[in-house]
């Protein structure tokens, strides 16, 4: 309702100026600015957009991406984003692992959820901590408590010939850089997709290099809905409204991922329709689900639409729990 109020009111303050613009020359010039704006936006668009890759890693990688593992399979004593849950999500049937990736305030990387870390006595922040402090909390308790270094995922990955999908939850120029720099060294291009939820981020990295497979994740409700209950009072909600409103129909339209040049839309199952993913598919834009709860929805988009799936928990989803033996004899 509010969001609608502010675009009637913004539609009729522009009359008004229009009316004025009338007798006054300064409204004139102001109003010729304003409804010159959508030209100089169309201009813009054509010339700073960027293209999605077209080699031949991008169906490399695809092709092998059906069944993604959100963060690995956590269960009993194993806890997400480590060794043994990644371990568990192969046996599982995974062939993919989506990993959180941050950087530390001296630069080492790390695979880790939380933007911070709370412990009995303090919270540490992992962009204003050293990694020599953040290696001595024992996140998960029990005997493998540590945090998982970025180079211990990536050569266990590399090692179970599992894909990666690194998601970035802040912009960071430094952890940009170290990720492009780890791609090109390790020759990863064909094992490895970028996701984040930052547009900055996912700009800067398609303008430095076009080979990385980057997807961008989005949800209708990602701004003003936050564990079921609105995000802001009533004086400020509207304005989370409005940033929701501004990426749904950006997303829709696929101005925004057309803009930005990304490969892939990682798109929560409430928001996921068939005529969005044929529109995103007939421009070089492939469809990745998350948020999936159901069997009727696995079966619907991942068998009929034969779309890839990210996937919290395989054994509930997929009943997986028991993997094949050779997957599991095969796991390091």
């Amino acid at each position: 309702m509010i969001p609608m109020l502010i675009w009637f009111i913004v539609i009729v303050l522009i009359a008004l100026l229009a009316c004025l613009a009338i007798k006054f020359l300064a409204l004139r010039i102001v109003l010729a600015l304003i409804l010159s704006l959508p030209i100089l936006i169309s201009v813009a668009f054509c010339v700073l957009r960027r293209s999605p890759v077209t080699e031949s890693n991008k169906p490399i990688f695809f092709n092998g991406t059906t069944i993604v593992s959100e963060r690995g399979e956590a269960h009993g004593m194993v806890h997400e984003n480590t060794i043994p849950a990644f371990r568990q999500a192969k046996q599982n049937g995974a062939d993919t692992i989506k990993m959180d990736v941050r950087m530390t305030k001296d630069g080492m990387i790390i695979i880790l959820r939380p933007a911070s870390i709370t412990t009995d006595n303090a919270t540490f922040l992992v962009e204003e901590t050293h990694w020599i402090q953040m290696s001595q909390l024992n996140v998960y308790g029990g005997n493998n408590g540590t945090i998982l270094t970025f180079d211990e995922a990536v050569a266990w990955c590399e090692a179970n010939k599992m894909n990666m999908i690194w998601h970035i939850p802040s912009f960071s120029s430094d952890l940009l850089t170290y990720l492009r720099n780890k791609i090109m060294q390790d020759s990863l291009y064909s094992k490895v997709a970028v996701t984040t939820y930052n547009l900055l981020a996912a700009l800067k990295m398609r303008c430095t290099d076009t080979q990385l497979l980057i997807g961008m994740v989005w949800k209708s409700t990602e701004y003003s809905i936050s564990n079921g209950t609105s995000v802001g009072n009533m004086y400020t909600s509207w304005c989370y409204s409005m940033m929701d409103t501004f990426t749904y129909w950006s997303i829709r339209s696929l101005l925004l991922p057309r803009f930005l040049g990304v490969d892939f839309l990682a798109t929560s199952v409430d928001d996921a329709d068939r005529a969005l993913i044929v529109e995103s598919a007939a421009s070089g834009i492939k469809t990745l689900i998350y948020d999936l709860q159901t069997t009727p929805e696995r079966n619907f988009f991942a068998r009929q639409m034969q779309l890839p799936i990210i996937v919290d928990d395989l054994v509930a989803l997929l009943g997986t729990s028991s993997a094949s033996s050779n997957s599991s004899r095969n796991s390091n």
